[in-house]
């Protein structure tokens, strides 16, 4: 795949840095970046499970109801618009 990248002096500076630190052209220094990434995002999620990463997002926790509300919801949600 051929890909086309505007950098600013910065990147470009560090581009050629990498280049000659680390002896590797910029395709090699792309999938270098693609794959450390992956692996640090994939590293995030791998193993927990769905409460723990639902926990982590501020997904539990973001509602304050009575601790039984699957059981009695009815008598703790408002019905009026439902009139």
């Amino acid at each position: 795949m051929q890909i086309t990248a505007e950098l600013d002096s910065q990147h470009v500076e560090k581009l050629h840095v990498l280049e000659k630190t680390l002896k590797k052209n910029t395709s090699e220094l792309i999938a270098f970046a693609i794959d450390k990434v992956f692996t640090d995002n994939s590293a995030k999620t791998e193993g927990s499970t769905a409460y723990q990463l639902m926990l982590d997002s501020g997904f539990i926790g973001c509602v304050e109801m009575d601790e039984n509300l699957s059981e009695n919801y009815k008598a703790s949600l408002d019905w009026s618009h439902k009139l």
